[in-house]
């Protein structure tokens, strides 16, 4: 069925007249005529009462003027669904490592629903360099990973955000040099295979006490539960902290310009998302004050 004929009929249906609707059209009466006729046969349905005069349209051709338009709004949205734009459309696969995805998450799903209506997100967590093959083999269309030193090849990288990595530790022990403080207690070490675990080591062990021990822990809420019941001292990335610092945590910050991880997301340059990255990345919009 051609939606020609359909935009005809709406025409005819609006105008109330077979005449005014081919002069809008650009069309002679004839041709509407026939155009009406063709879509009556094909519908195998009486769409005018030609009894009278001018035609008028029986009840069921006012039923089917209904599902037109329904069937032409479709077609319209299909189309600029389809059209070349900085905003996303379709169904797209993300990947968000542990530590960003539950700050970040919630506000690009909200301002994707209300900035990219058309664009639907499917979200799965994992360590940085799990998403980046997956980004690469295209199991995610994009990835938001902590920075390694080198995209990885075929790999983009557009920085979202530069957060502070800070020492937390328990209210009791915040006057201790880090040194003593690892004699007392453990560091919490948040899966050093990882992105940040791999930073946070680097950073870390100078400072440490060679004979201090250290527990790995895969979970940033477990950690900072952890130092709040004096078990244990870490580092992690200050936005991470200070979401779950009280009273019984107290913060270090070091001076040292690596002391930093940079959020980033990874996507391969012939992905759909690509050309309309600024875009995606602007609906990450988390409070930075902290």
């Amino acid at each position: 069925m051609q939606t020609r004929a359909l935009k005809t009929l709406l025409k005819i249906s609006e105008l109330h007249s077979f005449a005014a609707a081919a002069e809008q059209l650009n069309m002679t009466g004839p041709a509407v005529s026939m155009q009406m006729k063709a879509l009556e046969f094909e519908l195998d349905a009486k769409i005018f009462d030609r009894s009278a005069r001018p035609p008028r349209l029986t009840p069921l051709g006012r039923a089917i003027c209904e599902h037109a338009k329904k069937m032409l709004k479709s077609e319209q949205d299909l189309v600029t669904l389809c059209q070349p734009s900085q905003t996303l459309n379709g169904h797209f696969h993300i990947g968000f490592v542990a530590t960003a995805s539950a700050r970040l998450l919630p506000g690009l799903l909200k301002c994707a629903r209300d900035e990219m209506p058309n664009a639907r997100f499917d979200i799965q967590t994992d360590l940085s360099q799990t998403l980046e093959t997956k980004v690469t083999s295209g199991q995610l269309d994009a990835a938001i990973v902590t920075a390694s030193y080198k995209p990885p090849k075929d790999i983009h990288y557009q920085h979202l955000r530069r957060e502070k990595l800070i020492f937390a530790l328990p209210a009791g022990h915040g006057e201790m040099e880090l040194n003593d403080l690892n004699k007392s207690v453990p560091f919490l070490h948040f899966m050093p295979d990882s992105g940040i675990g791999k930073l946070i080591a680097d950073y870390v062990q100078p400072l440490l006490n060679k004979a201090g021990r250290s527990i790995y822990l895969d979970s940033v809420e477990a950690i900072m539960e952890c130092v709040k019941h004096d078990i244990g001292f870490t580092m992690l990335p200050a936005p991470d902290i200070h979401r779950h610092k009280d009273h019984r945590i107290k913060t270090l910050g070091l001076q040292h310009p690596g002391l930093r991880r940079d959020l980033v997301i990874a996507v391969r340059r012939d992905n759909p998302i690509f050309p309309a990255l600024d875009s995606f990345s602007g609906l990450f919009r988390e409070d930075e004050a902290h």
